[in-house]
């Protein structure tokens, strides 16, 4: 592989293709470039590092594993000089980290506040705290359903359920874990319930105002409408046969994304081709497969689950001091849950000088064909490096108000289609 080749690429080729020549001549003439780069593979070889916290989690049935596991190898500079010095065995340092969809955190903000919620949601409210008070390396995520919820106090700046949320999760950091480890449901703090709340919230109310204004969660709205009208253009796509034919509803979306939206969205793109072709199907999509009577409303609640996939990903490549981050996401929303579960990482690698990721999901070699192929018909000049550099650009600086227009667009596309089909 020429040495002109980002050092991220050519690692990712070669371990993607576990082409041992490849690693061997990387290690031969590019191990120096390797210093800068993270990595987590995941394999099932018993000598790897248990992605499963111990605690069963993979077993848990409202938590989904970012990494697909059970297992994984981590590849850094530190862990590496660590395995030198110690004969091979190296210690990594890894947080667990559990990010929520904003039902669920709701529910767990309820089961604080002694409310009458149901049974139910009280028991998995439980299992999730216990997780925490069984390995204090276990990290709540409050930002996705933050971010998540800002649309509620834009629209409704009364609407304090954001608020109280925000509140309940800074209460945890005064609980008393082992209280809650031998007895859970016994919320103890280590002060009053309400005084706490009351301490707690000028603070809350004051993250949360910066929140709404701020650069981060503007750009993740933007990403948001970016993918609505991307799953809009994959409803017409759709419909527009009768027998979809799915290899072209690909091709022309990678189209529709390059020159409509600006950038490749691989994630996105990964999710839509998996659901499309995975033998269990992928209820998730029912409501644009089905053709819903809501389907324009459910289209822009599935673009959030998107965008928080993608946030997500943010925090797996997160480091404090080389330190790796496990992310897990907690959802009651069956339907989700299940297309996580069919597009897990298997390898993330991370080049922390050059700020690049690269995923590597479930079927990647299959979904990386097919897009070679639509690649080939019409859009390979789209891949001349200086093309892909302005993309990277156009997506850093992707506008709100521009997605937003794009998607009023695709709306009207999709109606007037659905008019002359009736």
């Amino acid at each position: 592989m020429p040495d002109d080749i980002p050092i991220a690429d050519a690692l990712f080729s070669a371990l993607l293709n576990q082409d041992e020549d490849a690693l061997d001549a990387i290690e031969l003439h590019r191990a120096a470039e390797c210093a800068r780069v993270r990595a987590v593979i995941c394999t099932a070889d018993p000598g790897a590092i248990d992605l499963d916290l111990g605690l069963s989690v993979f077993s848990n049935e409202y938590v989904t594993s970012f990494f697909e596991g059970p297992r994984a190898f981590f590849m850094s500079a530190g862990a590496s000089v660590h395995a030198m010095l110690t004969g091979g065995q190296s210690n990594v340092m890894a947080d667990f980290s559990l990010s929520f969809d904003s039902n669920f955190a709701d529910d767990m903000r309820a089961a604080i506040a002694g409310e009458n919620i149901q049974q139910v949601e009280l028991d998995r409210v439980k299992e999730i705290l216990l997780l925490k008070a069984r390995n204090p390396k276990v990290q709540f995520d409050a930002l996705p359903f933050l971010i998540e919820n800002t649309r509620l106090t834009r629209d409704n700046p009364d609407n304090e359920r954001p608020l109280n949320t925000l509140i309940a999760f800074r209460m945890l950091d005064h609980l008393d874990w082992n209280v809650f480890r031998d007895d859970p449901g016994r919320f103890v703090f280590d002060i009053p319930y309400e005084k706490l709340k009351s301490l707690l919230r000028p603070d809350a109310e004051a993250y949360l105002s910066e929140l709404r204004a701020s650069e981060y969660v503007i750009h993740q709205e933007a990403k948001s409408a970016r993918t609505q009208a991307l799953l809009l253009r994959f409803a017409r796509l759709w419909h527009e046969n009768r027998k979809p034919d799915k290899k072209r509803i690909l091709c022309e979306l990678l189209h529709f994304s390059i020159h409509k939206l600006g950038a490749i969205l691989l994630t996105e793109l990964h999710l839509i081709w998996s659901g499309m072709t995975s033998d269990l199907g992928a209820p998730f999509f029912g409501p644009i497969t089905g053709r819903s009577k809501t389907m324009l409303k459910d289209i822009r609640g599935m673009a959030w689950d998107m965008t928080l996939l993608r946030v997500m990903e943010q925090i797996a490549t997160t480091s404090q001091f080389g330190s790796f981050f496990i992310p897990y996401f907690v959802s009651i929303d069956r339907r989700w849950r299940h297309l996580l579960r069919l597009n897990p990482v298997r390898l993330m690698l991370v080049d922390d000088a050059q700020r690049r990721v690269l995923f590597a999901h479930n079927k990647e070699l299959e979904f990386q064909r097919v897009l070679g192929e639509c690649m080939q018909i019409e859009l390979q000049s789209e891949m001349a490096p200086e093309k892909v550099e302005a993309r990277r650009r156009s997506a850093q600086a992707i506008r709100l108000n521009t997605m937003q227009q794009l998607v009023t667009e695709e709306e009207k596309g999709w109606l007037n289609a659905a008019s002359v089909s009736r």
